[in-house]
């Protein structure tokens, strides 16, 4: 009876442990989008430019994991926002504090020594005038294909707005649609494929609870795979089991961007 209480410990113990280390591994993504009318974009693009700067300091300060600028595709003024940016943090608790109030002074000094405290602060004037923050996302990264892709300037993403329907969408993204899209990053159909839970804005009423990526080499590897050359092979049961699949989950919208800054 003992042995049997001490080893059922050991596996919770383990099971904990384990949870834990992968909870660790996993990477948290601030997503912000971005409303930029026509006359303030040359603004807005000097803008990210000078915040670049300051995401790399707090890289160097182990602050963020690293930092991008996407361009959305289309993006006319009155489909809402034009660009977005994506924040990688190593913590739930790193993404939810954002940069540490004590430490902005700090990184703005770093990363320009040389500028004149009012050159800054026309900076960052220019900064609340060039965009509004049309709405944030906090998300989690939880699965995702392995390969080598680096994400060059220039790379395109497609990522679906899922609305979850039931328990199993998880498990159906993981072991039904996870080997096509590995399938398609493999004979380089793709770059890589993820899928992110959204942690805030949850509820009822939130758009969605999921968000799967696709991430492409450049335009044309986009089109290849819209007009079926690119889509992958399924045999009859992939098929079967991929119909039964999309009922676990609504598909709300569908995006598509161009990666034009990063920092790492």
């Amino acid at each position: 009876m003992k042995k049997t209480v001490l080893l059922s410990l050991f596996i919770l113990l383990s099971t904990t442990i384990l949870f834990a280390q992968q909870e660790n591994d996993r990477l948290y993504i601030l997503m912000e989008f971005m409303s930029v009318s026509d006359e303030m974009n040359g603004d807005y693009q000097e803008v990210e430019e000078f915040w670049s700067k300051i995401h790399q300091q707090r890289i160097a300060d182990n602050n963020i994991i690293g930092w991008d600028l996407w361009a959305m595709s289309p993006n006319g003024t009155a489909q809402g926002s034009q660009y977005f940016t994506v924040t990688l943090f190593n913590s739930l608790a790193g993404m939810l504090e954002g940069i540490p109030g004590d430490k902005f002074q700090e990184y703005v000094q770093n990363a320009y020594p040389n500028m004149s405290q009012s050159d800054r602060d026309a900076m960052m004037e220019k900064t609340v005038k060039s965009r509004d923050i049309a709405h944030q996302v906090y998300t989690v990264e939880i699965n995702n294909t392995s390969g080598d892709f680096d994400m060059p300037i220039g790379t395109m993403i497609v990522f679906d707005i899922m609305k979850q329907q039931n328990e199993n969408y998880e498990k159906v993204e993981d072991e039904i649609f996870k080997p096509w899209h590995q399938q398609m990053v493999d004979n380089g159909q793709k770059g890589a494929w993820g899928l992110m839970r959204i942690l805030l804005p949850s509820g009822s009423e939130a758009v969605g609870s999921h968000i799967t990526y696709s991430m492409y080499k450049d335009y044309k590897q986009v089109a290849n795979h819209w007009e079926g050359d690119g889509s992958g092979e399924m045999d009859l049961a992939t098929q079967l089991a991929v119909q039964k699949g999309l009922k676990t989950r609504d598909m709300r919208g569908v995006e598509m961007a161009r990666l034009v800054m990063k920092v790492r």
